[in-house]
């Protein structure tokens, strides 16, 4: 993919590690998309003084949420449908420091302007669990906790982690209060998840299952998209099925249009169970924010059989718990994993207070301090093209 394109060797920035810096975020997803509730704060806190910010909007249907970014950005350029030329052009002629690059091989992306190496410094963040495999991208930004030292995933970039979490949540302002348990008048467990349905394979089913089995009369709650189809219903039911879950138990839904009812719908299960090793990230915070623990696996120890190693992808929960201080819902084994679920289920007092204290306990974090986060990436910046001119002398 790389040799499709001409990658520049010599950039006309002014090499002065104290100036004004130019950063550009080029994305396709700023507007109401998983990666805009973790790019928004970062926007909304750039101190204006120091940073010039220019946003390359690749979005092909803009909404509000795409206009309220756009007020946080000094220039905002739509890209969608512009030739790689032409946007490799504009950033060299902002004379942009450094491009962030927000979504990695997802839909929609520029990784075709990313491979011309327009700016100096070149970072991948947020939007995609994996390394690009573009020599042009300097950096990935990470943490200690998702990609520990001893990871063995491998990256063409260099791990920059950054402090306590590499991301920072922004909930919308509209989902409502969180509301009682429904153990409290369904007087069953409701155990749950809204993550993508490609994240849920035949082992993780398996494992809800054995929770589902110990814990008598639970029932399982689980949204995404493809419900829409009986196809995929029967399918979905046939697999738990196998496991010795009746349908009975499982109720499905599909896609929610608006957010807040959407987000709502978190008050319909006890906890979340999360998928792996593909982790959920948006989920994951969504469910903490509506006062929903999330059972998390972590890999890589001396009694994971899975293979999967420190795998980025499946440890993005164990970071996020860990930026809020809720290590307890951290397992380190399926087995735990099943144990920590069913012990939850069988204290009701505790999950009324997870429901009670979760969401402002993840207010008063560093996972949604806006402020601190953007402070201490922008150190980062200034950091890494200091670097860079250092290497330009």
């Amino acid at each position: 993919f790389e040799s499709l394109y001409t990658r520049i060797t010599e950039h006309k920035v002014l090499r002065d590690k104290n100036k004004k810096l130019k950063i550009g975020y080029i994305s396709p997803d700023f507007y109401v998309h998983s990666v805009s509730y973790f790019i928004e704060s970062i926007l909304k806190n750039h101190d204006h003084s120091q940073f010039h910010v220019v946003c390359y909007s690749n979005v092909v249907m803009p909404d509000q949420k795409t206009e309220r970014l756009k007020s946080y950005s000094d220039e905002w350029i739509e890209i969608y449908d512009s030739a790689t030329e032409d946007v490799v052009k504009m950033i060299q002629d902002h004379q942009i420091d450094i491009l962030v690059e927000l979504a990695g091989h997802t839909a929609n992306n520029r990784l075709d302007v990313v491979a011309c190496k327009p700016a100096p410094v070149q970072i991948s963040w947020i939007g995609y669990p994996n390394t690009t495999g573009l020599t042009t991208v300097d950096y990935r930004f990470t943490d200690a906790v998702v990609d520990p030292p001893e990871t063995n995933q491998k990256y063409t970039e260099e791990l920059i982690r950054l402090p306590k979490v590499f991301l920072n949540y922004t909930p919308a302002s509209n989902v409502g209060d969180t509301v009682p348990l429904p153990v409290l008048y369904n007087k069953f467990i409701t155990f749950g998840s809204f993550n993508n349905l490609a994240k849920i394979n035949s082992k993780v089913c398996e494992t809800w299952a054995k929770i589902l089995k110990r814990v008598p009369k639970s029932r399982l709650v689980v949204k995404c998209k493809p419900f829409v189809s009986e196809k995929v219903r029967m399918k979905f039911y046939a697999i738990f099925e196998k496991f010795g879950v009746e349908s009975s138990r499982i109720d499905l839904m599909g896609l929610i249009p608006m957010h807040d009812h959407h987000m709502q719908s978190y008050g319909l299960m006890d906890m979340s169970l999360d998928t792996f090793p593909y982790a959920g990230t948006t989920t994951t915070t969504e469910s903490l924010w509506m006062g929903v623990p999330v059972i998390v696996l972590k890999t890589n120890y001396p009694s994971d059989k899975t293979g999967w190693g420190y795998c980025h992808a499946v440890n993005v929960g164990v970071s996020l718990l860990t930026a809020i201080g809720y290590e307890e819902l951290v397992s380190k084994s399926i087995d735990e994993f099943v144990d920590k679920a069913v012990c939850l289920a069988n204290d009701i007092p505790r999950l009324e207070s997870y429901r009670k204290n979760l969401r402002t306990r993840m207010a008063s974090s560093y996972l949604c301090n806006g402020a601190e986060f953007t402070k201490n990436v922008e150190g980062v910046y200034r950091e890494l093209f200091g670097r860079w001119c250092d290497k330009s002398k």
